[in-house]
This record gives C-alpha cells, sequence and structure tokens, in this order.
C-alpha cells in the first residue's frame, strides 16, 4: 500500500482499478522532404480541425458553452502562425512531420512554461495537446485511449480531446500527475465535477499501474494504491455519505440564501471567461461577483478591440438575464504579465505598476473596456468594479472616464444604460481605511481577501518561506472588512467579497453578523454554501471574537 500527495483539482472520491493514459511517442526519423511533409502536416492540421470542431459542437449540444470553449481555444492554436512557423522551420532540418510538430509544440510549450504568469504557464499544455492531435493525425490514430470498465484514470497528462470523448460513467477519477490545477483539462474536469488530484510529485506513470486497486481521495488530495481491507471499508462509507450529501444539495437550488434566523445574504459566482457562466446558471448563481476581464487579454495576442471585448461581456450579462453581474476593469500588472503591453521589470510588481495604475498611464486601454462595457450594459444587469484603489483621485479619473465613454458611445448612436453602476475594489488597506470617503463617490464595495491580506500583513501569500506566517483570519484583515462594511451600509452602497475568503468555514458567520450583502465563490461551492449559511445563526455570533 502506497500513499501519493498531489493538489486538489475537484472534490470527491473514486475507488476503482486504474487506467494509465500514456501520450503519444514520437521519435525523430527523417522525412520525404520540406515540401511533402509539409503538405501531409497541412491535412493532418485540416482534419483535427475538422475534429475539434466536431469536438465543440457535440461538447455545446451536451455540456454548454464553457465546456466547448476548450476546443474552440486548440483550434486557434492550431491555425497558429508562430506554430506553423515553428513546424516549417523544424522540417528544414529533412525530418518526417510527425517530429517536426512534435518538436515545435515542444518548443512553444516550453516557452509557455517559462512565462511568470501562473495562467500562462498552464498554456504549455494545451499546445501539447494540440500538437499530439495533430501526430495522431498524421499517423490515422482514430480511436486514441478507451477505458474498457469504470476506472481512475492516472496519467502524466491528459488532453481534453481525450477525455470529451470518454464515456462519463466509466470514469470514476483522474490523477494528473504532472498537470496543473488551471490547466484546460482541469477547469473541464471541475466542470464535470469529477474527482481529480494534479501535481502528484515523486510519482511516475508507468504501464505497470494499469489494473492497480486505488482510492482517490481528493479532499486530502492523495491517491492510495492497493489499500487494504480495512482502508478500503473506511473510504466505501465516506463516498457513500459524500454521495448523500451531494444528492441532498439539489434541494437548496432555485431557494434565496437565509440563515438560520433569516438573515438574507445573496451567493454570487466568479469566472474567469465568459464560456463558464452556463456553470455559474447550472449551479444556481444568484449572480456573478467577479468576471476576471484580464484573461481576455491574456488570450489575445495584440490588445482586444472594443467589439471583442463586446462580445465577451455581452456573452455574460445575457446568459444571466436580470441577475447581475459584476466584471473587474483589467487587472493587469504583478503576477499577470502579458508581452504586447510591454510593462517594466520591477523588484516588487505586486506593489507597482498594475490595475488602475496601468490604466491612467494608457487611458486609450481603459476607455476601449468601458464603452465595450456599457455597450454590454444595454443586454443586461451590468455592474463594473475597478481594482486597487488608493486614492480619491482615481475614483474621479474613473468617473471622468465613464463619461467620455458615455459621450463617445451617444455620438456613434449606440444603445447603453447610462445608470450602469460603477465599484470599486476594497483589497488595499488605503481603501479599507478611507471606505467612508469612497462610499460617498462609487456605487458599491467588493472586497479582494486574497490582495487585502496579504498587503494588510505585509506577506507576499505565495511566498512559500512565509506559507506558516500568512494568517487570512488575523484580527486587522477582519477589522479592516468590518470597518468597510459599515461604511458601506453607512452611504446606503451594497458590499460583497469576492476574494477566496469568502466560503471561509471560520469567517463565515462573522461575515454574516456584520451584513456582507454578497459572497462570491467558484460555481461548484454555490450549493454548499448556501446550505452552510442555512445552519448558522448570527445571534449566536459574537463580532468580537474576531476583532
Amino acid at each position: 500500500m502506497g500513499s501519493h500527495k498531489g493538489s486538489r483539482v475537484f472534490e470527491g472520491y473514486a475507488l476503482g482499478k486504474i487506467a494509465v493514459y500514456s501520450a503519444v511517442k514520437v521519435e525523430k526519423a527523417a522525412g520525404l522532404g520540406a515540401e511533402k511533409e509539409f503538405a501531409r502536416f497541412e491535412k493532418a492540421r485540416a482534419d483535427t480541425i475538422a475534429a475539434l470542431d466536431k469536438s465543440y459542437m457535440e461538447t455545446l449540444s451536451k455540456l454548454g458553452e464553457a465546456e466547448a470553449a476548450l476546443f474552440a481555444t486548440h483550434k486557434l492554436m492550431a491555425e497558429d502562425l508562430d506554430f506553423e512557423d515553428a513546424i516549417r522551420a523544424e522540417l528544414e532540418n529533412d525530418v518526417s512531420a510527425e517530429y517536426a510538430v512534435h518538436a515545435a509544440g515542444a518548443q512553444l510549450a516550453e516557452m509557455f512554461a517559462s512565462m511568470d504568469d501562473a495562467y500562462m504557464k498552464e498554456r504549455a499544455n494545451d499546445v501539447r495537446e494540440v500538437a499530439a492531435r495533430i501526430v495522431m493525425a498524421l499517423r490515422q490514430e482514430v480511436n486514441g485511449f478507451q477505458l474498457k470498465e469504470p476506472s481512475i484514470i492516472v496519467c502524466d497528462d491528459l488532453p481534453s480531446s481525450e477525455l470529451m470523448k470518454l464515456d462519463k460513467k466509466m470514469i470514476l477519477g483522474i490523477v494528473f500527475v504532472k498537470g496543473g490545477a488551471n490547466s484546460h483539462v482541469s477547469i473541464l474536469t471541475r466542470m464535470l465535477e469529477i474527482p481529480a488530484i494534479c501535481g502528484v510529485e515523486g510519482f511516475e506513470v508507468k504501464k505497470e499501474l494499469d489494473g492497480t486497486f486505488a482510492v482517490l481521495d481528493a479532499m486530502k488530495s492523495e491517491l492510495i494504491l492497493s489499500p487494504d481491507s480495512k482502508l478500503l471499508s473506511a473510504y466505501s462509507k465516506k463516498k457513500a455519505q459524500y454521495e448523500e450529501n451531494k444528492a441532498k444539495l439539489q434541494a437548496f437550488k432555485g431557494k434565496p440564501t437565509l440563515t438560520k434566523d433569516g438573515k438574507k445574504v445573496e451567493i454570487y459566482n466568479n469566472i474567469a471567461s465568459s464560456f463558464e457562466v452556463e456553470n455559474a446558471i447550472r449551479n444556481d448563481a444568484e449572480g456573478i461577483g467577479l468576471f476576471r476581464s484580464e484573461f481576455i487579454y491574456l488570450e489575445a495576442k495584440d490588445y482586444p478591440t472594443e467589439e471583442e471585448q463586446f462580445e465577451h461581456y455581452k456573452r455574460v450579462v445575457s446568459a444571466m438575464g436580470e441577475k447581475q453581474v459584476i466584471i473587474r476593469t483589467l487587472d493587469i500588472g504583478a503576477d499577470k504579465k502579458i508581452d504586447y503591453f510591454d510593462l517594466p521589470e520591477e523588484e516588487n510588481p505586486a506593489l507597482g505598476f498594475r490595475s488602475i495604475r496601468i490604466c491612467k498611464a494608457r487611458p486609450d486601454i481603459f476607455l476601449a473596456q468601458l464603452q465595450a462595457l456599457y455597450r454590454a450594459s444595454a443586454y443586461g444587469n451590468l455592474a463594473v468594479m475597478v481594482p486597487m484603489i488608493i486614492s480619491l483621485s482615481e475614483v474621479t479619473f474613473i468617473h471622468e472616464m465613464a463619461a467620455l465613454a458615455r459621450e463617445n458611445l451617444k455620438a456613434r448612436n449606440l444603445p447603453f444604460n447610462p445608470d450602469m453602476k460603477i465599484g470599486i475594489m476594497v483589497e488595499t488597506p488605503a481603501a479599507a481605511v478611507c471606505s467612508d470617503l469612497f462610499a460617498a463617490k462609487v456605487d458599491f464595495f467588493s472586497i479582494g481577501t486574497n490582495d487585502l491580506s496579504q498587503y494588510t500583513m505585509a506577506i507576499d501569500r505565495v511566498n512559500p518561506n512565509l506559507s506558516s506566517s500568512f494568517n487570512p483570519h488575523h484580527k486587522a484583515v477582519c477589522r479592516l472588512i468590518k470597518l468597510s462594511t459599515e461604511n458601506a451600509h453607512k452611504a446606503g452602497i451594497p458590499i460583497g467579497i469576492c476574494g477566496e475568503l469568502a466560503r471561509d468555514e471560520k469567517l463565515l458567520p462573522f461575515f454574516l453578523k456584520i451584513g456582507v450583502d454578497e459572497l462570491s465563490v467558484s460555481p461548484a461551492y454555490t450549493l454548499s454554501l448556501r446550505e452552510q449559511i442555512s445552519y448558522i445563526d448570527t445571534r449566536e455570533v459574537n463580532v468580537e471574537d474576531y476583532v
């Protein structure tokens, strides 16, 4: 019996035999000449794109646009001219198309993997997947990976196309040994609610593991090989209890979120893509509390146009109908670097040139985004929030730019909601301490607890050397949240929490007691949070315990 730890992709338990997925292996081989091999590549790419289009339509009809979007992204990668140029360069070395595609994919994947931004790092896996699909098309391998019985898939990384071809009833769980939590296939796995873990250090995927009985404890992010009968019995009971609790959560769909003593709060969802909105709808979110618009910029090769942004925003707003959608303006800088922005190198980017500071320096970028947002406001209940605010002069700048956006759209005779709400994120101590002043100038607050915690304690929350000192339950953080909530309500504006603490079990009673209006979490946690809140009696909560 052996135990191996990783990181959680999606919670749950799985008990069953392992099915090993092995990636496509490509050996260096001579080709038939650059032109002939390139012609073979072009045909294989065309076949791959056709297959991706088919996967897109099938996934769209079965699961919705959120899941289907992954295949649209892979199609763009297959058509990418940089990828094509890299393949042409490899073919000049008189190699086969299979090897040229594999080598070019590895080269581009390495480029993505070396980037600082975690999201861009994960795109390395997508490049490898697209290259593998084209290699399979060159080899005319059409069947791919198959499951003969319900199994726990163990792999270095699994192409999302392979995942979508499989019968989901046959997938008990997945272990992505080398994968990351933000890869497309991990996002897809969460949407499908399959128990899964990733990043299992010191574990090697071997074909001999095929058929080995295992337990996947995705609650503890652990894979247990060949469990004894006692452990197996214990996990059988845990899994049964988990499934029973999960089924009970369906009873909370369509119901308001109320505490035991009748206090109402709304549960919104955080999403990173317009294609994820179906997931929020499926999980009965009462709104979108954080749409991270920077991912539109991260996935583009150049500044996205007003029209391109408008289409993304419109899709989310239209899908949510009357429910509110809060879109965060671009939060570029710090850990999210984009080449075409040409941002300066900084010793401390978390405290540097980012977010609203970039918008002030590049008002043309901010104006294009605001105009796209105002246009989308004509199609539903849209609100906009701006991150990293520290001064009233920044709020004045926001309102001036919003007025200019309205004037431009009016001159172009385009529809928009002139009363679209504009709020700010409270994620700096400056914004929290001066929240009484800000509350008089904006329509709402949203607390970004991740940054507020690290700035308040002067601790980098992703620094492994400081993890034991980082305490998001620190009284200073709670006092700033309480102060911001009090000042928001004095001014008659709502306040929400969209950071990771929104579903923190220890702080949830505190948030409800002080009257936070909205909690925004990942879609998968919507119903479980609603259930959790239903058991809390705020009359029994003592605020002094927290502050």
